[in-house]
């Protein structure tokens, strides 16, 4: 009976992990103009994640450094790869509907030069893993959804692991300097790094990027491991009880 108990036991906690892994979802954020950074937000905090902020007022002007953050290394493919002050490229073409807002206007402030017309990519890689990250993207142009971007998110450093989910921009123009926001949440906490890229030069168009989120691992307990530790402490709990009826 106490071996049967037992492996019942142990059963029930594999039971338990194996639903928080089969039950994984990764999320895109990229269709809502309006609303694409509450949304991530709202489903990193659901994951019991926080929120890092990456910004580059305090990153020294010019070429980007990949090390200056701690927990995460930019690694960045292009032909502009600068960090500059201002609200943003501002090329102004407000002729080329559909027009969008997006997010509102780029403050001026440290901003990263990302993507000067060529194919281009800035990839983002974790020191441990993350539930999500995403970035603010200034003065995208894109109307015609001739110069898609996207955001692939991998279980590995630079792009390498298994692809997890990858998601394209919207066919809208934020010019001048309005915000679209691009992110990508995973349930399981297993993203280890994220790709942005620009895969066309047809347009000549200038992007900025400002800020940068990154949904980290919070020291509190997520839904789904409460729910598999609450799953193997019952677990125990009748092992124990067994063993107090056999004593009477």
């Amino acid at each position: 009976m106490k071996n049967r108990l037992f492996r019942a036991t142990i059963l029930l906690a594999t039971a338990g992990f194996g639903a928080t892994s089969a039950s994984a979802v990764v999320t895109g954020f990229v269709s809502n103009p309006s609303a694409n950074s509450s949304n991530w937000t709202s489903s990193a905090l659901g994951f019991g994640a926080s929120i890092q902020t990456i910004d580059f007022d305090a990153h020294p002007l010019g070429t980007l450094l990949p090390n200056f953050y701690p927990g995460v290394t930019l690694s960045a493919v292009g032909d502009v790869n600068t960090v500059l002050p201002g609200a943003g490229p501002g090329q102004g073409n407000t002729f080329s509907p559909p027009l969008s807002g997006g997010e509102g206007t780029h403050s001026a402030s440290g901003q990263y030069l990302f993507d000067g017309g060529s194919p281009s990519s800035l990839t983002l890689s974790f020191s441990a893993p993350v539930y999500g990250a995403g970035l603010f993207v200034i003065d995208y142009f894109n109307p015609d959804a001739s110069n898609p971007l996207t955001i692939a998110a991998y279980t590995g450093a630079n792009g390498t692991g298994t692809l997890l989910g990858t998601f394209s921009s919207v066919a809208y123009n934020f010019q001048p300097n309005n915000l679209y926001f691009m992110g990508i949440t995973s349930s399981a906490g297993d993203i280890g790094s994220i790709v942005f890229s620009d895969v066309t030069s047809s347009t000549g168009d200038t992007t900025g990027i400002d800020d940068i989120k990154i949904a980290t691992a919070s020291s509190v307990a997520t839904p789904e491991a409460a729910s598999s530790l609450a799953m193997i402490l019952t677990g125990f709990g009748l092992l124990a009880t067994s063993r107090r009826l056999r004593r009477n």
